[in-house]
């Protein structure tokens, strides 16, 4: 975090785009080496594609297989890169389950003392004849809104959301209303017609229409979109990556997020609040 006035505070983060193979311990060394190229870059934060543990493709047996070995482990090296490069991580991982299968869990790997977070895909992605919900167990919904993960990077609330969750806007809005500045998404948006253009789209309505700041991350072609990027509260795209393996950063700015909401207050001039009840 830094000030570049008395009343500015700044922050620095990056998107990482990558493909998760099935090669766990490759997987590893390409997150450090983009996570070592952020923090160079006096990132803060590296926004990493869901499932960039393993690839995603996998039957749902093999999938909780591979989160029985590896899950704590890759949770263990992502503390290690933190560690040794002083930024905290957002990658896509499988845990295991009580049920025998596995999640679609973030991993939210910070420096230092303080705690990894999680946050459990809340909209698994039975869309497009693909039938996600047969590999992981479903989120259950709380009461309070727990589900909904967000946390502090120097000074700015970040929102968490997981590929398909994007499509869903009042799961971004309910994370505003928690008092999220930033959202960040981790994806392996899934390559098709007309996709690319949606993956664009949806991150900068979400950016538009709740005037924060987005940073979606995503897999690679062949198999995903790829196009990361790194969005204003007024839609434009800051910084991007394209094809392959890539990183892109942007500073965020907590004077740019007053003037556009000052100008732009719809936030303050709602007339019908979200209905914040859970639809089973």
């Amino acid at each position: 975090m830094y000030q570049d006035s008395i009343d500015d505070i700044q922050t620095v983060i990056s998107v990482g785009q990558l493909a998760g193979t099935h090669d766990i311990e490759q997987n590893i060394a390409s997150i450090e080496r983009l996570a070592r190229t952020a923090a160079s870059h006096g990132s803060r934060l590296i926004v990493l594609p869901e499932a960039v543990m393993y690839a995603y493709t996998e039957s749902g047996e093999k999938i909780a297989q591979i989160a029985r070995q590896w899950g704590r482990k890759f949770e263990s090296a992502l503390k290690g890169i933190a560690d040794r490069h002083g930024i905290s991580l957002l990658a896509g991982a499988y845990l295991p389950t009580q049920t025998g299968r596995s999640s679609n869990t973030l991993i939210l790997a910070r420096p230092g003392a303080e705690p990894s977070l999680h946050y459990n895909k809340l909209h698994l992605y039975d869309a497009f004849d693909f039938k996600e919900s047969e590999k992981h167990d479903v989120t259950a919904l709380k009461s309070d809104f727990s589900e909904l993960v967000t946390f502090d990077l120097d000074g700015f609330t970040v929102g968490i959301l997981n590929c398909y969750d994007l499509r869903f806007p009042e799961m971004a809005r309910l994370l505003v209303e928690k008092g999220a500045e930033v959202l960040v998404v981790s994806s392996g948006w899934v390559a098709g017609p007309l996709k690319e253009l949606q993956w664009e789209t949806l991150l900068r309505a979400r950016a538009i229409e709740n005037t924060c700041f987005v940073a979606g991350s995503c897999q690679p072609a062949p198999l995903s979109t790829g196009l990361s990027m790194i969005i204003d509260p007024m839609g434009a795209v800051t910084s991007g990556a394209h094809e392959g393996e890539a990183l892109a950063t942007s500073t965020l700015s907590k004077k740019r997020l007053k003037l556009v909401r000052d100008k732009l207050p719809c936030l303050e001039q709602r007339r019908y609040s979200l209905l914040r009840t859970h639809t089973q």
